[in-house]
């Protein structure tokens, strides 16, 4: 089969989710979900960033439904939703995700990311040049190559007509495989 096929992953995250685990002192359920690296950028010492978090679970739940990988679970600690040196959001993918990605031909990421009160929302497109079964790799090496996340084409605009924390953020990653 060739060709491309257009992915597209979305996910809503409700706040009130986000806040029951930190109220309830559920730090060892979010470290579980978060890296440390997500952790540093989330936990503030005033306490979590629940818009931060939250759209980090979104935007995680949004990668993994664009690999297309049937009966497995997410693997939380394989999908970093990270910030580039400007502050835009950067994926990093190691692991599973990092193998179903390659397999399935995945070489950029477009995550969008969005705060509202009490929801975060997450969007991510990918073109996957291999648009067939995500676990057949069409080359030998497809297990062998590393990603690095590389911005592109970034911007984060904040509307002051909405919530404090409405922040809408775009980018594109290029899984750049050596």
């Amino acid at each position: 089969m060739s060709g491309t096929a257009i992915r597209v992953g979305v996910d809503l995250v409700p706040l009130t989710r986000v806040q029951a685990m930190t109220d309830a002192g559920d730090d060892a359920r979010l470290h579980r979900m978060l890296t440390p690296a997500e952790i540093a950028l989330s936990r503030f010492p005033s306490g979590w960033d629940l818009h931060g978090v939250a759209g980090r679970l979104a935007a995680k739940e949004a990668v993994f439904k664009l690999l297309h990988v049937p009966g497995r679970p997410l693997p939380w600690q394989s999908i970093e939703i990270l910030k580039s040196p400007g502050e835009w959001p950067c994926v990093r993918l190691s692991g599973p995700a990092h193998r179903w990605a390659a397999d399935a031909g995945i070489e950029a990421v477009d995550v969008s990311i969005s705060h509202e009160e009490l929801f975060a929302v997450a969007v991510a497109a990918t073109a996957a040049a291999r648009p067939g079964h995500p676990h057949m790799p069409t080359h030998a090496h497809a297990h062998t190559h590393k990603s690095v996340p590389v911005p592109v084409h970034t911007h984060t605009h904040t509307n002051p007509h909405m919530h404090p924390h409405k922040e809408e953020t775009h980018a594109e990653h290029h899984l750049v495989q050596p």
